[in-house]
């Protein structure tokens, strides 16, 4: 069976979030690399494309500080920008676990960690295949483990 390739998100895909897309900005127009502005800071520059990219959302005070030194932006407005960023993380967080799996006899949403159903009695299923690759995935995946693709269809919100 042939492996299907992960894609990287486009360019203009990219939900970097307030502080990221501040961060991505104000580094663009002063002509610096990732790598530039992590060395100066004496942080990785994947650490950098994370918190640019939005896959981390809470920096330290400290690294605020030394991005707002390097990239001449307002520490204030930085703090604003990343409290306003984490908190969209934790409520989309939030959602995610809010999540019910549906019953695949009666459609009835449960719990996630549910075993049986509470309308049906059905038992629960403990893992799903992935109707791309066909490999088992725990029951409660988003995603396939083996290829990626995001699995949904037990899952109601």
């Amino acid at each position: 069976m042939a492996r299907r390739k992960l894609q990287k998100r486009a360019f203009h895909e990219i939900d970097r979030g307030m502080l990221g897309g501040m961060l991505f900005a104000a580094r663009k127009q002063r002509r610096l690399t990732q790598e530039d502005v992590a060395y100066t800071i004496e942080r990785d520059r994947p650490w950098l494309s994370d918190v640019e990219t939005g896959k981390i959302t809470h920096v330290s005070d400290d690294d605020l500080a030394a991005l707002g030194n390097v990239l001449r932006l307002p520490q204030d407005e930085l703090m604003r920008a990343r409290d306003r960023t984490t908190a969209r993380t934790y409520a989309a967080a939030a959602a995610t676990t809010a999540q019910r799996r549906l019953c695949p006899t009666c459609g009835r949403a449960n719990a996630p960690d549910a075993s049986f159903c509470s309308n049906c009695g059905t038992r629960m299923p403990s893992e799903i295949t992935c109707p791309d690759c066909a490999r088992q995935n725990p029951a409660d995946a988003n995603f396939c483990n083996s290829c990626g693709r995001q699995l949904g269809s037990g899952v109601a919100v």
